[in-house]
């Protein structure tokens, strides 16, 4: 089954598959922490790496900076932006009220078959345990967001429900290291198990409040190693 990215770039012409290469390329560095806030994006480099003209980097960092993930300064230099918990706590609420609400949401044809994606992520997070690889966290998680999200045919709420996912991501892997490891991942997993199961009743009323409780339950660990530190 194909991813929503995939999806997506089906429909583009060759060019703009090209920038929205270019684009997921650069979110993805910067929500795993590849690139960290303050990071100058240079257009020329990027062009550089990429093997492209600056037109599509010049497009590609204005999706950054519209989903927030970068800025602009002084009209000659991006940046990535800086985060913190604080900022976007209403991203979360958002999120929470989507995913609760996840069946009004048009519900893909066959969205159960996604299971079988699901049941690879956790494969892939048992090996985990006491193995400290931010980064494999941080692409598990986004698979996970992604797998969920496809689970609706409504193109723009799956947009959306992706693009508040982008804006907070990076907060909870760099709080990761100062939180209980294990106890992260094991409620990464749990998560998983419990969203298996109601695909597997096919209950995509479930689905959404699992989603919902643990989009709440992360907040409230996060919260807890605020008020420790």
């Amino acid at each position: 089954m194909e991813s929503i990215q995939s999806e997506r770039q089906s429909k583009l012409g060759a060019a703009q598959r090209r920038t929205e290469e270019i684009y997921t390329c650069l979110r993805n560095r910067i929500c795993l922490l590849h690139y960290p806030p303050g990071t100058k994006l240079s257009e020329q480099r990027l062009a550089q790496e990429f093997k492209v003209s600056r037109t599509p980097i010049r497009r590609a960092l204005h999706r950054l900076e519209i989903e927030h993930l970068a800025e602009r300064r002084q009209g000659v230099q991006t940046i990535v932006t800086s985060f913190d918990f604080d900022s976007v706590r209403d991203v979360y609420v958002i999120r929470m009220i989507l995913a609760e609400n996840i069946d009004s949401l048009s519900p893909a044809p066959r969205w159960w078959e996604r299971v079988d994606h699901l049941r690879r992520i956790r494969q892939d997070s048992e090996q985990l345990f006491n193995h400290h690889d931010v980064t494999k966290v941080g692409t598990l998680h986004l698979e996970l967001q992604e797998a969920l999200a496809g689970v609706i045919e409504n193109d723009r709420a799956r947009e959306i429900m992706m693009q508040l996912y982008f804006q907070i991501a990076r907060i909870w892997l760099a709080m990761l290291t100062k939180m209980d490891w294990n106890e992260e991942i094991a409620a990464f997993i749990r998560e998983i198990d419990s969203s298996i199961e109601a695909m597997e009743h096919r209950d995509i009323r479930a689905l959404g409040l699992i989603r919902r409780n643990a989009i709440s339950m992360n907040i409230e660990r996060m919260k807890n190693t605020l008020t420790a530190g």
